[in-house]
Order: structure tokens, then sequence, then C-alpha cells
């Protein structure tokens, strides 16, 4: 029995493999070799594509395995928090509409990009300080995102296929298809890959989600309606710990929608699309695709909760009841959705800081001179340098890495309003954004690792208000910048 389960969840990993393979070898077909291609398509992506890949990237592995294990330990107070799936779709419109404006206008192809061209006039020391300190940061925090993926997911290869396929195997596998799928299509492969893996893991986690609580306690209310009798401090806030008080979900909720937003992968997605009317359209059915991925998750995370009272490790939790409560085939199925999950984010991260360290570090200050297919050949060969950087954080696990992941989307929250104010504010200024910005990332560090949350608040939003306070009097008492205003005169023409 073993050796057929083994073999039908090979079946199904392999076939996964083969589909990305083929789809990404696929995407050269329309691939030119220059790096504004490489790095965003030179916008040319579709409602279809560019929606699906906003999506996937998006979630992670996270999606399928921590949002049922935070449910698993605290309660319905995490699924309040879903919040943060309905607002960066709205940003994405909000804000990446205007970003999309600008890189028609400047040829905007990275994160620092974005950086270097509203900020132009304030002075070369500045912005090469301000750019610098952005790409770094970016660079930083993704790159460890990206070898996190591998480290969360990697043990579901083993569970599909009944051990055939060690977790070292594993981790090998995931990290070769993130170069593969990056070195080969570049964003236009990462697109195309994650729109087959966005659809592949809303099927797979919405059904897990339904056939699970039905199959173990009869039903979705059934869980509802068990949960209320036997544990019914997991239906309340502030949950079962006591950890979502009113400071703490807010504060969360800020620092994740806002942080996730100016993620570099996510950024560079502002980039890629076709028009305004691309923009606008995936921006509504991110925004439905992301709060529908979690319709169900309320009760998939009740229902291990009262199936398994003390389960050492919750984030484990759904390949456990699948394997238990499912047919086989349908749970190496489900899981293979959570790869998808994993892979869609990682090969995203990838391309994000191989683009950050070709554009943003490579060309202004290495060789200034190299020209568009150099630019490619350099983020190519990134690629596959950073690749080895991740297999050997996934294989070597430092401790020390890990513990930092945890600034990630704090730290990214900081760069909020040095990002987002100079599309609408024509006081903004570059001396500001550096004094704000290094102010900021301090504080998120020190509230991180020093302080941990003080008074029940995320690091990130100590990090945004340290950032934005000294930005918002630095700018009040300092000259306007012209590149700003040139900015706001361009987006104001556009959307007046």
């Amino acid at each position: 029995m073993d050796s057929i389960e083994a073999f039908v969840g090979l079946s199904i990993l392999l076939g996964w493999v083969v589909v990305l393979v083929v789809v990404a070898w696929l995407s050269t077909k329309y691939r030119k070799l220059s790096v504004v291609d490489f790095a965003t398509t030179g916008g040319t992506l579709g409602i279809l594509t560019l929606f699906l890949t906003y999506s996937a990237t998006y979630h992670s592995a996270y999606a399928f395995m921590g949002t049922t294990g935070a449910i698993y330990t605290d309660g319905l107070a995490w699924w309040d928090n879903v919040h943060w799936v309905v607002l960066p779709p709205i940003l994405m419109w909000f804000i990446g509409s205007r970003v999309w404006v600008l890189s028609k206008k400047y040829n905007l192809i990275s994160f620092g990009d974005y950086v270097r061209t509203v900020y132009r006039s304030g002075g070369k020391a500045t912005t090469i300080g301000l750019n610098l300190i952005v790409s770094f940061t970016g660079f930083f925090y993704v790159l460890l995102y990206t070898a996190i993926q591998g480290l969360g997911i990697a043990y579901l290869f083993t569970m599909i296929t009944r051990g055939m396929i060690s977790t070292e195997i594993g981790l090998a596998i995931f990290v070769l298809l993130n170069v593969f799928i990056t070195w080969v299509g570049g964003m236009r492969g990462v697109a195309w890959t994650d729109a087959v893996q966005g659809i592949f893991m809303l099927v797979s986690y919405l059904a897990a989600s339904v056939a699970i609580p039905t199959i173990a306690l009869g039903g979705l209310l059934n869980a509802f309606e068990k949960a209320a009798r036997e544990i019914p401090q997991w239906l309340h806030l502030p949950g079962p710990r006591g950890l979502y008080t009113p400071q703490y979900w807010l504060s969360l909720w800020i620092t994740i929608t806002l942080g996730m937003v100016i993620m570099p992968h996510i950024w560079i997605r502002y980039y890629a699309g076709k028009s305004l009317r691309v923009m606008k359209w995936s921006s509504v059915f991110s925004a439905m695709y992301l709060t529908y991925l979690y319709l169900f998750t309320p009760a998939l995370g009740l229902t291990g909760k009262l199936l398994y009272p003390k389960y050492p490790v919750p984030d484990r939790l759904v390949p456990e009841m699948l394997l238990t409560y499912t047919p086989f085939a349908f749970a190496a199925f489900v899981m293979a959705g959570a790869l998808a999950a994993a892979l869609s984010t990682s090969d995203s991260q990838l391309h994000a800081v191989a683009t950050i360290l070709a554009v943003d570090i490579y060309k202004p200050y290495i060789d200034p001179k190299a020209d568009e297919r150099k630019l490619y050949d350099i983020e190519r060969w990134l690629v596959l340098i950073l690749g080895a950087i991740v297999a050997y954080i996934c294989f070597a696990r430092p401790a020390l890495f890990i513990t930092i992941l945890a600034m990630a989307t704090g730290g990214t929250c900081a760069l909020f309003p040095i990002f987002v104010l100079p599309l609408f504010w024509r006081r903004a200024n570059s001396k500001a954004a550096l004094i704000g910005v290094i102010i900021g990332e301090i504080v998120v560090a020190l509230t991180t690792f020093a302080y941990p949350n003080p008074l029940g608040v995320v690091s990130g939003v100590w990090g945004l208000i340290a950032t934005l306070i000294p930005f918002v009097v630095v700018s009040l008492v300092t000259k306007p910048e012209a590149s700003v205003a040139e900015v706001l005169d361009l987006l104001n023409k556009v959307f007046h």
C-alpha cells in the first residue's frame, strides 16, 4: 500500500515539476534579451496574468500552513485580521496605478529606480545614500524570505512521496526550480508559472478547507457548533492566549498590509501591467482571489484544534489531517498546491533581489555604461549566485537568519512613507526621506530584538511612526524638490 501511495505521490510531484518547466520554457518564445524584459516583461502583462502573479506572489506557503496554525493557536482572532488581504489589492490600484504611470514616463524597472527618479534632484550624496539603504533593505529581507519558503515547505516532498524523496532532496528540487524558472524566463517565466500555480493553489486549498471539516466532523457548520461547545474561547477576541488585543490586532494589520505592498517582489509588479485598465481590473480580481482563498480557513483551523488538542507543530497540521482523513491522492494533490504557493512567492523574490543587485547596485555604481544586453546577462548570473546562497541558508539553517526574518515585513513597512508620500505630497524630499528611513529601520530592529512589541504594538508600526514623523517634519522645514513636483504634476494630469 505504501509503495502504491509513494508512486501516486511521486507522479503528482513529477507532474507538477514538468508543468512548471514546460510553462517556463514556453515563456522564452516571447522574451527579449534585455534587462527591461527580464525585469518587468517591458510592461506587457494582461489582466489574467498580472492578477494571478500578484495574488500567487502575495501568498506564500503561510497561506496553506501558517494560517491554520494561527487559528489553532489563537482562534478566530487571527481570521479577523483577514482584512490585510483586501486592502493590498486596493492599494495596487491607488498606489500601483500611479507607479505604473511613472514607470512608463521614466522607464522604471526596479525597486531603487523609483527612489532614484522621484528624489533625483535632492543632491547626489543624498540620493546615493537613500538608494543604497532602500536597495539593501529590500535585498536583505526578501532574500531571507526566499530561503524561509524552502525551509518551511521542504518536508512536504517527503510526505507526498512517502519517504522516497528526503527533505534534503526536496530542498534541492525546490531551489533548482526557483533558479530554473527565474533564469530561463525572467519576469515573464515567473509570471506565467505563477498564473498556473495561482489557479492550482486556490483550487487545492479551497478543496482541502471544505473536505477536512466535512469528512472529520460532518460539515463546516458542525465544526463551528462543536467549537462553540468545547473551546468557546477560540471564537472570541482576544483569543485563548490573550494575544489579539485591539492594539496588537490593529498594528499587525497595518504592518502586514503596508509592509507587503512595499516588498520589492510586489512593487516590481506595478511596472509589469500593459495599461491602467489592466491595473484596475487586476486589483479587483486580486481582492476577490485573496479573500476567497481564506473563506473556509476558520473551520479548518477549528477542526484541527478539536481533533488534535495538543498538536506539537500547528503549522504542520494541514498535512496531518489530509493524510488521516482524506484519500492519499487527494492529500498529495493539496500538498503539491502548498508547494506551488511557496514556489510562486520564492521565485518572484529571487527575481526581485537579482534585479535590485543588477539595476540598483551594479549599473549605477560599478558599470554605469553597461547596456541592456550586458545587464541582462549580469542579472541572469546573479540568479545563479543568489540561488546558491539560498541553498546554503536552507541547508545550513542558521538560527540568526531565521530570527532576523521577523524584521522583514516590519522593515519594509518602515519604508512605506518614503515610497508613497511623494505620490501625493509636494513637500516630500530626499533629505527627509533619508533621515526618516534610517531612524525607522533602527527602531524596527530595537522593537524586534531589544524591546519586542512595546505596549503590545508590533515593531512594524513603531518603525512606520519613526520614519513618518521625521520625514514629515524635515520635509516641512526644508525646501521642496523639483523632481517631486514634476512627478506630482504628471500624476495630477493623468488622474485629475
